[in-house]
């Protein structure tokens, strides 16, 4: 199996993508976005994670197997996650009883 190197580059411009990012993420807090803000904040995750993945982890550089399963796993994440969201989002759609 042989080994990718990644050049400290890469990691240096990684590492100042997170750090933005995250700046940005602080700097959202503080603004008051109404429902979007919700949404930027999970977006602006996805970014950091995918960066993460990508490069730390060397998904990137791994085999198409490893590719593969990384992309069930997330496809697995995201059904859980409308699941979820599904129950949340339907509560209160039936009368309690005795009310």
């Amino acid at each position: 199996m042989s080994q990718s190197t990644v050049s400290v580059k890469t990691y240096a411009f990684t590492l100042i993508g997170l750090l933005a990012l995250t700046l940005l993420t602080s700097l959202l807090a503080l603004v008051d976005l109404g429902n979007f803000s919700f949404i930027a904040g999970v977006a602006i995750a996805a970014v950091k994670a995918s960066l993460i993945a990508c490069f730390f982890m060397h998904a990137l550089y791994e085999m198409k197997l490893i590719r593969v399963i990384m992309a069930g796993g997330m496809i697995w994440f995201l059904i859980m996650i409308s699941l979820t969201l599904g129950d949340y989002l339907t509560r209160g759609w039936m009368p309690y009883p005795g009310k």
